[in-house]
């Protein structure tokens, strides 16, 4: 395991920097992992993709769990038993390569982020697999997967996640009750209810707002 301070010594890579990494279809990437969470934004594009419904996807190939610290519902790929491999890893490969979460295309690149200024840098982590042969931009590899597109929603899912996160804590603070209907609400709102014909950051900034006048009421409400 890689750590935060270990990470923040690696030399940072802007957009049009270069690095060595190519990539040889080895898998262990996609093995000895239940740590692929999932976003919103990831679940959009999968569902879209194999032409399943959101809910199909997070009842077939994932699993939640309520934050330790943002107390919000988090979604990550349910590894398979034998050496937690991916779902979507198949004999020809990953089934969902050209939609496949972010994490994995970042990969074997790390994202920073400056919440200020909303800027991005990048840096290469220390990994065992891949070749060094080839040498490409950040950007260049990004491209293909349409990352540097999602810059904004990124911004805007980890702003709303810290503003729910913060009406969450000081709910479960002041009172103790069953939060599985407000993980619900939560799944549902965040995660789940999306038309796949239609924009997707419309809907996310909709929803995102519409969980938030629930959650102010809820406080309301248990407070009374």
């Amino acid at each position: 395991m890689i750590y935060a301070e270990e990470l923040l010594k690696l030399p940072k890579l802007g957009k049009d920097d270069t690095f060595a990494f190519g990539c040889t279809k080895c898998g262990k990437c996609c093995r000895e992992r239940d740590d692929i969470l999932l976003t919103p934004l990831d679940l959009f594009k999968i569902a879209k993709y194999l032409n399943q419904s959101i809910r199909e996807i997070l009842i077939e190939y994932c699993e939640s769990y309520e934050g330790s610290e943002s107390k919000i519902p988090i979604v990550r790929l349910k590894p398979r038993e034998y050496r937690k491999t991916c779902p979507f890893v198949s004999k020809e490969g990953c089934r969902i390569h050209p939609v496949k979460p972010a994490v994995c295309a970042l990969y074997p690149l790390g994202r920073m982020t400056n919440w200020e200024t909303k800027e991005f840098t990048y840096f290469l982590q220390p990994v065992p697999c891949g070749s060094r042969k080839q040498i490409q931009t950040v950007r260049q590899w990004l491209e293909d997967f349409s990352i540097l597109d999602e810059e904004e929603f990124t911004i805007l899912w980890h702003q709303k996640i810290g503003e729910i996160s913060e009406i969450l804590r000081e709910m479960y603070q002041e009172r103790t009750f069953n939060h599985d209907p407000i993980n619900a609400m939560l799944m549902t709102r965040l995660y789940m209810c999306y038309e796949l014909n239609k924009d997707f950051l419309d809907q996310f900034r909709n929803n995102c707002t519409e969980a938030l006048q629930m959650l102010t009421q809820i406080s309301k409400i248990s407070n009374v």
